[in-house]
């Protein structure tokens, strides 16, 4: 029985970085297709959301989004 758990277990997160990424990946693929670094929007009163000031903060280059220099953009909108 033990050996049984710690096979189910080893399996598991065998298999876990794989389905996380799979997610991760559809998750950033449908970020691109709702965002675009061409849509005008240029300061987080711009931004509809986390997500949008995140994407324009990574995928666009718009450090300014991010004053403190933290990784968060827009601190009103993702908190």
């Amino acid at each position: 029985m033990k050996k049984l758990f710690l096979i189910l277990t080893a399996l598991s997160l065998a298999v876990s970085p794989a389905v996380f990424a799979k997610a991760h990946k559809k998750s950033n693929s449908e970020s691109e297709q709702q965002f675009s670094c061409n849509d005008g929007k240029r300061v987080c009163g711009d931004m509809e959301s986390c997500d949008d000031a995140m994407f324009h903060l990574k995928q666009c280059g718009m450090k300014k989004l991010d004053r403190d220099h933290d990784g968060v953009p827009c601190e009103s909108i993702c908190q």
